[in-house]
């Protein structure tokens, strides 16, 4: 730390946890910044926050939420949805496209950022759609700070249509030479379709029956068709909640014959299987399903090996009446995600299934890098003071009425949690503290430092 560079904060006493290790240090932040990471960094007569006993983590950044801005705020917005994300330890979202109406023009990019821009609590960036004739709004898009590009090749919530593959390769040339990162739900539609009417026709109304409407391969076919396209057109690229065993395999093939490509699994698809359709219904009804344990295992797996890159919520709130829903077919699909995430996660670390440097590489570090967040998933010097202060041995219940989404229904009501975040810090002001939110909306919009086509030498 210079001389010139007196801190206004430090973090005393706890242990840092970075993605390749942790070690017991100080923090000292200036301006928002973090300056310097070591031993004794306090100023006599300066503030400091004991952390002594608790970890000391930098910011999560769920890169996969719908907070239903615009359109669709009776679930969710953007103020309760950041709200959720702060008590949850997380400091930066990534908010999807598929609102209403979806953001597949420059000038509704325009409109949605200025909506939300001041209610945000934590920090945000902002997907635009790969719509079925929309590669020429990419670059308008890019320019407003788009993070990245969503590409659905499967109906999801908003029941937008889904593109042809000539759309889908015009699309991902464009953001290729925007250099930004195509994030994809991988399941092909016209089957999708195919197996729901067979289904419906039968007479079937039961949760199982979604299941049974995306099988497994639909998930492969859809891996293999993008990530071919994406090669040939250069384009960065991302499978959002892959979610079977043979996804994951076929992934391994392809990065074995030279493709490049990230993937991410979801909290769900990782904590619940197909029993779980017993107990919640329709609840844990999603876009792909909650598969077998055969399948949970092996992103188990694959989690060790290296093979996921990103571990994310799709946290995608309805209201109660709508979660509530007995007909499968009516029923909304996704469940709220992005408070519970890390408690989740840490009692899985207290449980040995990860460790908490795996959660910092998976939630925190490596969507950072992957979306060119420049100064976020580190606790560095020069990096934002987005910190998350946790209690490792904190016992705890998942309790629906002390959570601060809109509609607090959630599958994991009533599990047992180890560790909890006690306290949430944005750019070094403190957000939330021992269940509150502190303060008004000090989000801000991230955008990516982007790397087009012409000068990355793709």
């Amino acid at each position: 730390m210079s001389d010139n560079a007196t801190p206004d904060l430090v973090f005393t006493g706890g242990t840092v946890v970075s993605h390749d290790g942790r070690r017991r240090n100080d923090v000292a932040i200036r301006d928002g910044r973090i300056i310097a990471v070591g031993e004794d960094l306090a100023v006599e007569g300066l503030p400091t926050v004991d952390a002594t006993g608790l970890l000391v983590l930098p910011g999560l950044v769920d890169v996969h939420v719908h907070l239903r801005e615009p359109g669709m705020t009776e679930k969710e917005d953007f103020a309760s949805g950041t709200r959720a994300a702060a008590a949850g330890g997380v400091t930066t979202v990534v908010d999807m496209p598929n609102t209403s109406p979806p953001v597949a023009t420059a000038e509704r990019y325009r409109q949605k950022l200025d909506l939300v821009k001041e209610k945000a609590y934590v920090d945000f960036g902002l997907y635009g759609m790969l719509d079925h004739d929309n590669a020429d709004e990419i670059a308008g898009m890019a320019e407003l700070g788009a993070m990245g590009f969503k590409l659905f090749m499967g109906q999801t919530t908003g029941d937008n249509r889904c593109p042809n593959d000539a759309a889908i390769f015009r699309g991902l040339e464009a953001a290729a030479a925007a250099g930004l990162v195509v994030g994809v739900h991988a399941e092909n539609d016209h089957l999708l379709r195919m197996f729901g009417d067979r289904l419906r026709s039968s007479g079937r109304t039961d949760p199982r029956a979604h299941l049974e409407g995306r099988p497994a391969f639909v998930e492969v076919e859809a891996v293999t068709r993008i990530i071919t396209m994406a090669t040939e057109a250069k384009a960065k690229l991302h499978i959002h909640h892959l979610s079977t065993a043979d996804g994951l395999q076929r992934v391994r093939d392809l990065r074995a014959e030279g493709h490049r490509v990230s993937v991410e699994v979801l909290v769900g698809h990782l904590l619940l299987d197909d029993t779980a359709y017993d107990t919640y219904g329709n609840l844990i009804k999603l876009n792909p399903p909650i598969r077998p344990a055969a399948d949970v295992n092996a992103l188990w797996a694959g989690l060790g090996l290296g093979d996921i890159d990103v571990i994310a919520t799709d946290h995608a709130p309805h209201t109660a009446a709508e979660q509530a829903e007995q007909d499968v077919w009516k029923a909304y699909g996704g469940f709220i995600g992005v408070e519970t995430m890390l408690p989740l996660l840490l009692t899985a670390a207290a449980q040995g299934r990860l460790t908490v440097e795996d959660i910092v590489r998976l939630c925190s570090y490596t969507p950072a890098r992957k979306w060119s967040m420049a100064a976020k998933g580190q606790v560095a010097p020069g990096f934002d003071a987005d910190l998350v202060l946790v209690d490792p041995a904190t016992q705890a219940v998942v309790d629906g009425t002390s959570m601060h989404s809109k509609h607090n229904v959630t599958p994991y009501e009533g599990w047992a949690l180890t560790g909890a975040v006690v306290a949430t810090y944005l750019r070094g002001g403190l957000i939330y503290e021992k269940g509150a939110i502190i303060g008004n909306p000090a989000g801000r919009q991230v955008r990516p430092a982007r790397v087009p086509l012409a000068t990355a030498g793709a």
